[in-house]
């Protein structure tokens, strides 16, 4: 890993899956060639897949976690119960999606500046980067754009993106307490990250267009009014009835 890092800086890569049997492979094969990660430090929760993503997840050697209860942020909080449970410390968790949507390369980009940056969390904005066309559908952009308002009006911080490519420091990541189980969970971190005043750092990263099946959120308009509508809800209701004192 980059800067030196010694054994017990490292950190672990998250990659919730739901039905990618598809992209999958080739998404860990990506990130096993850039040499960043060991195999014991990628953790693959499949999130009650119904094809074989597992089984090709099984055959790279890598941690492969099992979450029946449907919704991203159930993935992300099975990964932290597993880590807990093994009494880990990494340093930081990366979390990536795993239809091949996020450019592997980008991995590196954001490792980099977390170190340098000393930041607590950096975040892939996908809409300052590369974005290859159709990779993101105008209900996606308009519900960040609207989101991202919001938070600059009420936090005072400018965002581009919620976007999923993210890391975050390990011991920071415990302290917000995040619980959302499904499309809250992003912007629960943004909101209790804020309110705890920790370090947030933006940087461009190329978004590509996934090259097998459909989106769960975007390749549906009944998805993406229920996501939307729980972004905002989880905006509110933390930013009303929440506080940094509340949370920690």
């Amino acid at each position: 890993m980059s800067h030196g890092v010694e054994n017990k800086e490292r950190g672990y890569l998250v990659i919730p899956v739901r039905n990618e049997e598809e992209s999958i492979g080739k998404v860990i094969q990506d990130i096993l060639d850039l040499c960043i990660f060991q195999r014991k430090e990628i953790i693959v929760v499949d999130n009650g897949s119904t094809d074989k993503s597992a089984a090709i997840v099984s055959n790279f050697g890598v941690n492969v976690l099992f979450q029946p209860k449907l919704g991203y942020g159930n993935a992300c909080l099975a990964a932290i119960a597993w880590m807990k449970n093994l009494e880990l410390k990494p340093a930081w968790i990366l979390i990536c999606d795993g239809d091949g949507s996020d450019d592997p390369a980008d991995i590196q980009k954001l490792i980099d500046c977390f170190y340098k940056e000393s930041a607590d969390i950096v975040i892939g904005s996908r809409t300052t980067g590369v974005v290859e066309p159709g990779s993101l559908g105008f209900a996606q952009r308009f519900g960040n754009s609207l989101t991202c308002v919001l938070l600059k009006l009420f936090y005072g911080k400018q965002f581009s993106d919620l976007g999923p490519l993210r890391i975050i420091r390990y011991a920071k990541l415990i302290s917000l307490g995040l619980k959302d189980p499904t499309w809250g969970w992003n912007i629960e971190m943004h909101i209790k990250a804020l309110q705890q005043k920790l370090k947030i750092i933006e940087i461009p990263v190329n978004y590509r267009k996934r090259r097998f099946g459909v989106s769960k959120i975007s390749g549906n308009i009944v998805m993406v009014i229920r996501v939307g509508t729980k972004i905002l809800f989880t905006f509110f209701y933390l930013t009303l009835f929440s506080s940094s004192k509340k949370i920690r």
